[in-house]
């Protein structure tokens, strides 16, 4: 009689596990989700780097800007 309460506990144990188990991602799925997410980390990590690229390039213009607008100055001082 032991040992029948015994089996029925390990029994209804296994059963519970098997559910738990119906109810969890694949492998495959797991895998599919990892993917899709490096696939967006990549696309911010380029996206990053090209505002990266975009500022250093505004930060480089302005000054040669400025030196322009100081020769235009210069020059419209000097005819007027």
């Amino acid at each position: 009689m032991n040992e029948d309460n015994i089996l029925d506990k390990i029994l209804s144990k296994v059963v519970s596990i098997e559910e738990e188990l119906k109810n969890k991602p694949s492998r495959e799925e797991l895998l599919a989700v990892k993917s899709e997410i490096l696939g967006e980390v990549d696309s911010f990590v380029k996206l990053h780097e090209t505002l990266d690229q975009e500022l250093s390039a505004l930060r480089n213009k302005y000054p040669r800007l400025e030196e322009r607008l100081v020769v235009v100055e210069q020059k419209l001082a000097l005819s007027s």
